[in-house]
């Protein structure tokens, strides 16, 4: 498969735009492969992990964790430049879905409220919306079915129309107009007059987390021990007021202490993350349990691979991770 149609996959189901301004989400590594038959996905880009990845014969490798937030020069040792090294003398490509994943509607990063049955859910942290416009244009011509499919297969598009007149309707989330305009002008060879109108639904928005009910409340031990099953962990930890019977529960994979007021302001009995802090800990006013960030992340990887295995057309195979904690058994 070529490499330009992986990342194109890779940009449609992580997409680079709904990721966070201080993240790296995107292609990490370019490599020298045009095309490849099998693609890697792994949580870290270590060299242990991506070794592995290369070893199986990847020529595309996609990982949760960017190699690096800035731009900087390979010029000591360490992990940084020897992932660097493997990558590059492989002509491989690596790729980071970061915040691009973490934010994607209905993604992999919702795994837990999907498993736990949540309903009513709604995002704990909106990091991007947008309002859609209605672009009118007038074709001579009847659009082809072809024309009218790419256009409506583009990000942001939620449908393309055209009438007896020959006016061409089409209503697309604002921040996609351009590149989708663009599209429209190469396909028609021209660019035709476009007439805009902003509209107030349907309101796109993409974000962090996720607070829903579970179907029936239940005993928080029992909620704790679905929780160990879901997560594969033994060292569940909770801090904060403890309720008898859990009902609306938050959670955010990754390090969510920031999150802890938005799960307390949408009434959640229980906010389950990653990554607690000791001073959250202190002075949460909900009940927080820490899942750790590894377990969370990780089984969100995993789900991301089996995505990727049903759309690429290239064997796809996860490599599982090493979580850098380890229990202490005296």
């Amino acid at each position: 498969m070529k490499i330009k149609d992986i990342l194109s996959i890779f940009r449609q189901l992580a997409p680079e735009a709904n990721q966070s301004a201080w993240d790296n989400s995107g292609v990490q590594v370019a490599g020298t492969l045009g095309e490849t038959a099998k693609v890697a996905v792994t949580l870290e880009p270590t060299p242990e992990a991506v070794g592995r990845c290369l070893d199986w014969g990847a020529g595309a490798v996609i990982t949760h964790h960017p190699l690096y937030m800035k731009p900087k020069p390979p010029s000591a040792q360490g992990m940084y430049l020897d992932v660097l090294r493997r990558v590059i003398g492989a002509g491989a490509w690596l790729y980071s879905a970061h915040t691009s994943l973490d934010t994607r509607p209905g993604g992999p990063a919702f795994w837990l409220g999907r498993e736990l049955g949540l309903t009513g859910g709604r995002l704990l942290e909106v990091e991007h919306h947008s309002a859609p416009v209605e672009a009118s244009f007038y074709c001579e011509e009847p659009i082809s079915r072809e024309a009218a499919d790419i256009w409506a297969n583009h990000e942001g598009v939620h449908s393309v129309a055209q009438s007896r007149t020959g006016e061409v309707r089409l209503v697309v989330d604002e921040d996609h107009w351009n590149e989708v305009a663009s599209r429209i002008e190469f396909s028609l060879g021209r660019r035709p007059l476009f007439y805009l109108r902003s509209l107030t639904a349907p309101r796109s928005e993409v974000g962090f987390g996720e607070t829903g009910d579970l179907p029936e409340p239940m005993a928080f031990s029992a909620f704790m021990d679905r929780l160990a099953a879901l997560t594969k962990g033994s060292g569940l930890r909770s801090a904060g007021p403890q309720p008898e019977t859990v009902g609306r529960v938050a959670y955010c994979g990754g390090s969510g202490a920031d999150m802890i007021a938005a799960a307390a302001r949408a009434g959640a009995d229980v906010f389950v993350t990653g990554d607690m802090k000791y001073h959250a800990a202190v002075e949460t006013p909900v009940c927080v349990v820490d899942v750790g960030h590894f377990s969370f992340e990780e089984e969100m990887m995993r789900r991301f691979a089996l995505e990727l295995g049903e759309t690429l057309d290239a064997e796809v195979r996860f490599f599982e991770g090493v979580d850098p904690f380890r229990p202490y058994v005296g």
